[in-house]
């Protein structure tokens, strides 16, 4: 009896820090600023935030949030940056090396380990489906959003989850899955994902790809909401997995080894996704814009938000084009929600409160509810923790 009294009490305690802790994080709110068909001053206040009058383009409505910049959220680098100038290296993890893992614990984290897939014989070389090895020698704290996109290796990964990684001069263990289920050898062709130069960037059908000898590339795009909710809500390779192949089979892009990239490598996407960004991606990067809500079909499905207005540009035309390609895989009613509605969705955040991260480095706050999943990620390594990124998803 006691030791479930004291069970239930640790629970609670948990869940009232974490609670706590995202309030503290919450932003105050900005000033609306208003403009003939772009966001208005007719935006709704919510938990500090501004939600701006949407913006629309057939069956997807982005609704601006505005609100003020953090202190310190420009000390970061982004993984686009730290790839294309030689200062974040993404390799296999080969036999020979070691990589820094942090500590994972709780249900999901063991049902995650279970799935990880190694390949020691074969041909693998000790080389992990769902581990990468990372090196960050940028100076700066990395930032990784769930879903970002590297190409190379023996195949195509998307990073697992938001995280942070310090400036270490070591490898540290980076969480990934696969989005390339029909190969398992280093591609010798070229292409979106072919090696080439130390540093700079070049532009494949619309994808920024960024080089980086022997090592992965950044394919400059965030995988769609649909296939990020399936990677840090589901934690499932064989969710991945079914979601890439659905949405390749929705887009015609169905391939040899079934990759994500070949998304973005086709012409036929790449033309219909130059309309939706031509039409929403200035409306929505006004000054002062720290994030977006997402409907879908009239219905709402996926927020990001960011600790400021450069931090959210920064990601800004990723996220764009991951937007268009899940509204245009479902495109089904051109309805659109109201400001109101939009409002109610950031706020709504109740259910069941988990709290994941590395300690005195980062924290990752879940909310769980049968209709959604809100993660939020915190710097804590400051003397104030700093959330950085707010990302609600549909279930």
């Amino acid at each position: 009896m006691n030791s479930s009294l004291g069970s239930k009490k640790g629970w609670l305690v948990s869940c009232l820090c974490a609670a706590l802790l995202a309030a503290t994080l919450w932003p105050l709110a900005g000033n609306a600023r208003g403009a003939h068909g772009r966001p208005s001053a007719q935006g709704v206040g919510v938990g500090g935030w501004t939600v701006l009058a949407p913006v629309s383009y057939k069956n997807l409505t982005l609704f601006p949030v505005r609100g003020r910049d953090l202190a310190g959220s420009r000390d970061y680098i982004t993984l686009d940056e730290g790839i294309k100038n030689g200062t974040v290296i993404i390799s296999e993890k080969g036999a020979g090396q070691t990589a820094l893992r942090r500590p994972r614990g709780g249900r999901q984290a063991n049902a995650r380990v279970q799935q990880n897939v190694s390949l020691n014989e074969g041909g693998g070389g000790g080389a992990s489906v769902n581990e990468l090895a990372l090196t960050n020698k940028s100076g700066k704290k990395l930032l990784l959003l769930s879903g970002e996109v590297i190409v190379g290796g023996k195949q195509d990964r998307i990073v697992e989850e938001d995280r942070i990684v310090p400036p270490v001069s070591v490898p540290v263990s980076l969480s990934v899955f696969c989005v390339e289920h029909g190969r398992w050898q280093q591609r010798a062709s070229s292409g979106a994902g072919s090696s080439g130069g130390r540093g700079g960037g070049r532009t494949v059908n619309n994808a920024v790809v960024v080089d980086a000898p022997d090592n992965f590339s950044s394919l400059g795009a965030i995988s769609h909401p649909k296939l990020r909710g399936a990677a840090q809500d589901k934690k499932q390779q064989s969710e991945v997995w079914k979601e890439v192949s659905a949405n390749n089979a929705k887009l015609g892009t169905a391939n040899t080894t079934d990759t994500y990239q070949e998304v973005y490598a086709s012409k036929k996407v790449s033309g219909q996704m130059d309309d939706y960004i031509r039409t929403l991606g200035k409306e929505v990067l006004q000054p002062g814009v720290v994030g977006v809500i997402v409907a879908r079909n009239g219905e709402l499905v996926w927020v990001d938000a960011f600790a400021s207005a450069s931090l959210f540009a920064s990601y800004w035309p990723k996220l764009l084009k991951s937007y268009a390609v899940d509204a245009m895989s479902d495109n089904t009613s051109d309805k659109r929600p109201t400001v109101e509605q939009a409002r109610r969705y950031v706020e709504d955040r109740e259910g069941t409160v988990a709290v994941a991260g590395q300690a005195g480095v980062y924290q990752l706050i879940k909310t769980e509810h049968p209709r959604y999943a809100v993660f939020e990620l915190s710097d804590i390594s400051v003397k104030t923790p700093l959330r950085l990124h707010f990302n609600k998803m549909g279930r």
